[in-house]
């Protein structure tokens, strides 16, 4: 009786406010994109759409929009909580057996690696969203195809990745009928800020975590821009409604930095208040040569999924937009091929970095990441070979930021396996292409450091002629004393360079530069293996030096370390 009297308040309530449908009231439920190999199923792809309300209702005029191909969609009625399924005009036959409220479309063409579902009410408004991608399929078995995505937990409608999941019905999916992989999964976690960029200068567009819910209109006060700039409106960014659009009423000072923080209390669909939070905004300025750096990489990821990592470096004083780099792979002069680094925008300072994650869940499950919102998404990375490769870093103009040809002998050499382990840049500022500058991410960072410093630095250049530090090192990749460098520094400009290094029989074992060209600084560094790579064993050694310079002035030394393994 209870539940007959609040469907019949419903209906009175609906009647007055001529049907009124909210956001997520319907929701995309289910996706079959890829129908084959067939479980049980016809082979057609679906699109299945589920009514969160108690009452029934009927949608006139709305529209899906399936990537960038927009369907409209006949009239539809739906039950209470009930279901209705989209498919093509020639499966319907076939799908009537199995469930009676279809909707058809005279084509529905799905992509099978994903793409952007979003459903439109008669007024234009988004009702749902969801972007989804193969990789949901949380088993790899299923990314085959024969299974559909099913939503687990529709109280969540606004929650990406983590609310998906394939199907478990033996027919491998559920059109028209309850999910066969549902479960109540909760979402505890408050939304965050995670980047922002500016779209003009005077219209700052703040991306959060996850979608959020606003009251609207949106009081002004719940934004603050300091140095004290006041606020003209903010709008919601739809379809994903992950992000703010803030009008300022004045342009911003390339001159200043700017704080942007978040006051009042916005909402996830969970109801979950945001934390007092805030980032820096500054006018972005065109990168060239240098400013920003290829840092660490990540091209043989664990259990050989399709999760590569790229982390930038911003090494120049300069605020850079990401939407303003491309990244690539391949190629001497230019990339073979090259994607925008952040398309939606995101502003890297000083300091900072910024790692672009193939896949952003994996990488969060398999490395320390001390700060979340350093890993950007970027599902169009370039994948990169687990032997060798090359790392591009352009402006959209194709002028080359940084560029870096990477190698699997660049690992420590004691490593049985370079899987899940990132190669790291010691200096920001010493050359990219230096095999010397890098080096396997240390086994106590957990094998790789994605948006924040990294495990394997560096020494600082001494104002010495020479030093060797550490004079004994051991070199068993656990981020401490991996190495030893010697470093240099010279009275002229020009200098050839040579050190070999000998064992206490006085026998050769390894020759670290050979007559090589340096200018007035230089840094060598030995990982403490011999001419064939393999790891020598503990024990002292010794390092001739020789070096001369323009003049035809000459000078040899000795110098003693140690390996301790």
């Amino acid at each position: 009786m209870k539940n007959q009297l609040l469907i019949l308040l419903c209906m009175l309530v609906w009647t007055a406010q001529a049907q009124e449908i909210g956001r997520y009231d319907i929701i995309i439920h289910e996706i079959m994109a890829d129908p084959t190999p067939v479980i049980g199923l016809p082979a057609a792809e679906y699109i299945e759409l589920h009514n969160r309300l108690p009452c029934s209702c009927t949608l006139n005029g709305w529209k899906l929009k399936i990537g960038n191909t927009v369907k409209n969609l006949p009239d539809i009625t739906m039950d209470s909580a009930g279901y209705c399924v989209i498919i093509a005009e020639k499966y319907k036959t076939d799908f009537l057996p199995i469930c009676t409220n279809l909707v058809t479309l005279s084509s529905l063409s799905i992509t099978d690696g994903g793409q952007s579902l979003t459903l439109y009410d008669a007024a234009g408004r988004v009702i749902h969203s969801v972007t989804f991608r193969n990789s949901w399929h949380s088993e790899s078995i299923k990314r085959d195809g024969g299974w559909s995505l099913e939503m687990l937990d529709e109280e969540l409608p606004c929650t990406g990745r983590e609310n998906w999941n394939s199907s478990v019905s033996p027919s491998g999916g559920t059109p028209g009928a309850p999910n066969a992989a549902h479960q109540d999964i909760g979402d505890y976690e408050p939304p965050g800020l995670q980047r922002l960029t500016l779209l003009d200068s005077s219209t700052i567009r703040l991306f959060f975590t996850e979608p959020v819910q606003p009251p609207s209109p949106l009081p002004l006060d719940w934004v603050v821009l300091e140095p004290h700039t006041d606020i003209l409106g903010i709008r919601e960014v739809p379809p994903n409604f992950d992000a703010l659009d803030i009008q300022t009423a004045e342009p911003l000072n390339a001159g200043l930095r700017y704080s942007l923080s978040v006051k009042g209390p916005l909402c996830d669909c969970a109801g979950n208040a945001i934390r007092a939070e805030s980032l820096p905004v500054g006018v972005s300025e065109p990168p060239v040569y240098g400013d920003i750096v290829i840092n660490e990489i990540l091209p043989h990821p664990f259990e050989g999924a399709d999760a590569d990592f790229v982390e930038i470096y911003n090494r120049s004083d300069k605020v850079i937009d990401l939407k303003e780099v491309k990244i690539g792979s391949g190629g001497d002069t230019l990339p073979n091929k090259a994607v925008l680094a952040v398309s939606s925008g995101r502003q890297l300072f000083p300091g900072e970095y910024c790692a672009l994650c193939k896949d952003r869940t994996h990488t969060l499950e398999h490395y320390l990441c001390r700060d979340p919102r350093a890993l950007q998404a970027c599902d169009s990375l370039p994948a990169y070979a687990n032997a060798e490769g090359v790392v591009f870093l352009t402006t959209i103009g194709l002028q080359v930021l940084d560029r870096f040809a990477y190698n699997e002998k660049m690992h420590h050499a004691g490593l049985t396996s370079d899987e899940g382990v990132s190669l790291e840049r010691l200096r920001a500022d010493a050359p990219t292409q230096d095999d010397d500058n890098w080096h396997s991410a240390a086994s106590t960072a957990g094998f790789g450091t994605p948006g924040y410093e990294n495990s394997q630095k560096g020494i600082d250049l001494p104002r010495d002629d020479i030093t060797v530090t550490p004079q004994v090192f051991s070199p068993d990749n656990d981020g401490f004393d991996d190495y030893t460098e010697f470093a240099f520094n010279f009275t002229q400009l020009e200098n050839r360079l040579s050190i070999q290094i000998f064992d206490r029989q006085g026998l050769p074992v390894r020759m670290l530069v050979n007559n090589e060209y340096c200018g007035a600084e230089a840094v060598v560094r030995w990982d403490g293996t011999d001419n064939n790579g393999q790891l020598l064993p503990s024990g002292s050694y010794v390092a001739l030096i020789s070096w001369w310079n323009a003049d035809g002035k000459t000078k040899r030394v000795r110098r003693v370390v140690g390996i301790w393994r």
